[in-house]
């Protein structure tokens, strides 16, 4: 859908493209990307948006931006088939347990609407020993750690079993939405819910909107939010 209305404003969308450098040149940004084809190409642009994930750090850096962001690589899993498991015959809410076991912390799960599959995730107690790990590999200690963790809670688990396994980068520690720089970074978690509506604050301001008050301690100078 947002794709879709992206290009119905005129928008333009290239896949298996990637980033190789940003810099500032006589008031435009200047992108060079590499494309599907493996040809290199370059834009000119009067705005460049960072919203690169765990590249992010990188790019800024490329534009003598510190932003003190880093990634940190966190697990997770999807069961196979199940039940819906929640009050009346609907789905299951969001479960958390926010308890420490063999290295992790903040355990979540949720059951999906259509197939009933259980999907969850843990947090590493140590973030920083998780930076920059490779995503390809998912370790014992997790799926060892979660399946205990959510058979406790839901015994039809242990019929059923783990799915898969996989992992992906939080971005830490703090959110960046500051359109002065350009940043759109750091959502950890929150992105997945939240993106949307920060990325409308984030066009708003750059329009010269009226935005929430908040909206300034999203900035780079701000804190972030900490407090949330």
């Amino acid at each position: 859908m947002i794709r879709r209305l992206g290009e119905a404003e005129g928008g333009q969308i290239f896949e298996d493209c990637q980033l190789i450098d940003v810099h500032y040149d006589n008031d435009k940004y200047v992108v060079l990307v590499k494309d599907f084809q493996k040809q290199y190409v370059e834009y000119h642009a009067p705005h460049f948006v960072n919203a690169l994930g765990a590249d992010a750090e990188k790019f800024a850096k490329q534009l003598g931006i510190e932003t003190g962001l880093y990634p940190v690589k966190h697990q997770a899993f999807i069961t196979r088939r199940l039940p819906k498991l929640g009050i009346n015959g609907q789905a299951l809410d969001m479960l958390i347990d926010r308890s420490k076991q063999n290295g992790f912390t903040n355990f979540y799960a949720q059951q999906f609407h259509g197939t009933g599959q259980i999907i969850g995730c843990a947090e590493p107690v140590v973030g920083v020993l998780e930076v920059n790990k490779d995503l390809k590999i998912n370790s014992k200690e997790f799926m060892e750690t979660v399946f205990e963790k959510v058979v406790n809670w839901l015994p039809q688990i242990s019929s059923v079993g783990i799915q898969a396994v996989w992992a992906g980068y939080y971005v830490e520690p703090r959110m960046i939405v500051d359109p002065e720089k350009g940043l759109l970074v750091g959502l950890q978690g929150s992105g997945f819910m939240f993106s949307q509506y920060l990325a409308k604050m984030y066009v708003d301001k750059y329009l010269g909107k009226d935005v929430p008050t908040y909206f300034e301690r999203l900035s780079l100078s701000g804190d972030g939010l900490k407090g949330r």
